[in-house]
């Protein structure tokens, strides 16, 4: 178990894409941050702004959680599909490790590892910058425990999207299905549904985002719920996808 741990460790961390994801989503929404920081210091009424309606101070800066989110979706896709490739590392993987279920078992706990590490550092930093550009009155080294309960949800959401993404593309053999039906939850259309169809609350992307979400939207379930809803989906999913690797030929 320990040689498997540390082969997959090796391979998720010497693929030039893990890297490359994880620096755009930190070093990407930081900056994107700053710039939506200044926001807040407009009038009400000035053009500019999206709303008049003001932010409560708990949830400034979440709305930047977007851009890495679609980031991890990719990084959970790639890990996913990149051994089904035209090279068919996937045969030469199943050779050395034949026992395929601790092998999908470690993939998931890596990927899962990863992304909430991403996730945690992306929007920690984005809260921070976010109450430091701007005039909430917040100390942005001394955030309050809603914050921090609110940073636990959005990493645990980008956490459980990604095992969804990861499950869709092992279920799939490829990176494309999981982008195709994650990537345009998580870039608003969850949402957007949501705002006149009740039932799209609880489709994946947006029954997490209620975890760090302002609820007086009516957007979407409460934190709990929306937990829960998520965690079913994900292991819906996962054990699916656990089931197929195990038992389908290469």
């Amino acid at each position: 178990m320990m040689n498997l741990f540390r082969s997959e460790t090796t391979k998720l961390f010497t693929t030039v894409s893990t890297w490359v994801i994880a620096g755009v989503a930190i070093m990407a929404t930081w900056p994107m941050a700053l710039t939506n920081a200044g926001a807040s210091n407009l009038p009400v009424d000035d053009p500019r702004l999206f709303s008049s309606e003001p932010i409560p101070l708990e949830f400034q800066g979440f709305e930047m959680a977007g851009f890495g989110y679609v980031l991890v979706v990719v990084l959970a896709a790639l890990w996913a599909g990149n051994e089904y490739g035209s090279g068919m590392q996937i045969r030469t993987t199943l050779t050395a490790t034949p026992k395929r279920g601790q092998l999908f078992l470690t993939k998931a706990l890596l990927l899962a590892v990863n992304v909430g590490i991403i996730g945690f550092i992306t929007m920690t930093g984005t809260i921070i910058i976010t109450h430091m550009a701007s005039n909430s009155g917040l100390d942005p080294w001394g955030l309050s425990p809603e914050i921090w309960k609110h940073l636990g949800g959005v990493t645990l959401a980008w956490t459980v999207t990604a095992l969804i993404a990861f499950a869709i593309g092992s279920l799939a053999r490829t990176a494309i299905l999981p982008l195709l039906l994650i990537t345009p939850l998580v870039i608003g259309i969850g949402d957007f549904l949501a705002t006149f169809w009740s039932g799209a609350k609880y489709l994946p992307v947006a029954a997490g985002a209620s975890m760090y979400s302002d609820p007086a939207a009516g957007t979407y379930l409460n934190p709990l719920t929306g937990g829960i809803v998520q965690g079913l989906w994900a292991l819906g999913l996962l054990f699916a996808a656990y089931v197929s690797f195990c038992r389908r030929d290469v």
